[in-house]
C-alpha cells in the first residue's frame, strides 16, 4: 500500500507486525514512516540497548541476524533498522530467507529499500511477509497538502499563495520542499506564518532565475533561449531528472490552464483550479496560446522519452536534454 500517515499510525497501533519494509523514491515519506516507528516502539529509557540501524553492504548479514534474534533489554521489544536492502546480493538474501519466514516474536525488523523488484524471489516473498509500505513520489495535485503538512510539523502557518509559490519554485520533491522550509523557519525568526515575499527572499535566486526561465523559454518556444538556460541550470549543479520534472510539472499546467480556459475558468477560479498562484497566472495564460492539444501531447511523449534514455543511455545526460529542447521548441 501507499503510504499515508494516519492511517499507518492507527495500524501499527491496533495490530503490530514483526516486520515491516519501507521502499520507494520519495525520501522524506521513508523518513515520516521510520520516525512513527521509532516513537511508537523504541523506549527512550532503553533505546541504547534495544534500537539498532544498520546499512546493508557495510554490516555483514550475519551480524544483522544475530542482533535481531538477541532478546530486547529491559523492554518489551528490539526495533533493528536495515537501510538499503536493495543492495544485497542473492547470498545476503539467502541467509535471511529463514528469518522471513519465521520472525522474532521479540523484536521489531525494518528493512528500507528505495527500489525492490517484485519479479524477483526473495524480494517477492518479502514483500509479502512483511507489511510493505510503498513511498512514491507524491503526484501534483498532493504536493500543496504535503507542504501544508510540512509547516504544521515545524510549528508554522503559511499562506495559499506561498504554498503555490513554493511548489513552483521548488517542485515536488518532498526532500527539497523539507529543506527550504527548514530555511523559511530560520528566516522568519520567532515570527510564526510565511508569506509569498518570505518565499521569494529565502529560495535560491539563482535556481528559481534558471527554473523559470527555461520554464518561461520552453512555453514560449523560444529554443535558443531555452538551450542557454538549460546550460545554466547543469552548471548550478540541478539534476537533470529534477529539469526534467520541473518541465513536465510546467507543460502539465499549460495542459490545465488550456482545458480550464476551455472550461470557462477565468481569474482567480482559474488559478486555483488548474493549481498555480494568481502571481504566476498571466504568464501561463499567455504561454497556453502558443500550444495546441497536438504539440502538448508530442511533448509529453518526447519527456517520457528523454526520461527513459537519461535512466539507462551511456550517452551524457545533457545530450538528452538539449535534443528534447530542439524537439519540443520548434
Amino acid at each position: 500500500m501507499e503510504f499515508n500517515i494516519q492511517q499507518f499510525q492507527k495500524r501499527i497501533s491496533t495490530n503490530p507486525r514483526s516486520m515491516y519494509l519501507i521502499y520507494g523514491e520519495e525520501e522524506y515519506l521513508a523518513g515520516e514512516a521510520l520516525d512513527i516507528l521509532e516513537k511508537t516502539f523504541v523506549s527512550e529509557g532503553t533505546r541504547d540497548f534495544n534500537y539498532d540501524v544498520f546499512y546493508a553492504k557495510d554490516t555483514a548479514t550475519s551480524q544483522i541476524l544475530d542482533v535481531a534474534e538477541t532478546l530486547p533489554m529491559m523492554a518489551p521489544l528490539r526495533v533493528v533498522v536495515v537501510k538499503n536492502i536493495d543492495k544485497w546480493n542473492e547470498s545476503d538474501w539467502e541467509l535471511f530467507v529463514p528469518y522471513i519466514d519465521n520472525p522474532s516474536e521479540s523484536t521489531l525488523l525494518v528493512f528500507i529499500a528505495k527500489s525492490l523488484d517484485k519479479r524477483k524471489k526473495n524480494h517477492k516473498k518479502l514483500l509479502e511477509k512483511a507489511e510493505a509500505i510503498e513511498c512514491k513520489k507524491p503526484y501534483d495535485n498532493q504536493v500543496p497538502a504535503w507542504i501544508h503538512f510540512i509547516a504544521q510539523k515545524l510549528k508554522l502557518d503559511i499562506e495559499p499563495d506561498a504554498i503555490a509559490l513554493l511548489h513552483q519554485f521548488v517542485g515536488s520533491s518532498l526532500v527539497d520542499i523539507q529543506s527550504e522550509m527548514q530555511k523559511l523557519a530560520q528566516f522568519i525568526g520567532e515570527r510564526n506564518y510565511i508569506t509569498v515575499k518570505d518565499i521569494i527572499d529565502v529560495v535560491s535566486k539563482i535556481k528559481v532565475q534558471s527554473v523559470f526561465d527555461l520554464s518561461r523559454a520552453i512555453g514560449e518556444n523560444d529554443k535558443a533561449r531555452a538551450l542557454l538556460c538549460l546550460s545554466q541550470l547543469l552548471s548550478h549543479g540541478q539534476s537533470e531528472v529534477g529539469i526534467l520534472t520541473l518541465v513536465s510539472r510546467h507543460v502539465r499546467i499549460l495542459r490545465a490552464v488550456k482545458k480550464a480556459q476551455k472550461d470557462g475558468a477565468r481569474g482567480a477560479q482559474l488559478a486555483s483550479q488548474v493549481g498555480v498562484s494568481p502571481y504566476f497566472l498571466t504568464e501561463y495564460e499567455s504561454q497556453a496560446h502558443h500550444w495546441n492539444e497536438k504539440k502538448i501531447e508530442k511533448t509529453f511523449k518526447a519527456l517520457l522519452d528523454t526520461d527513459r534514455a537519461l535512466k539507462s543511455s551511456p550517452l551524457s545526460s545533457h545530450i538528452w536534454l538539449e535534443n528534447f529542447v530542439i524537439q519540443t521548441c520548434n
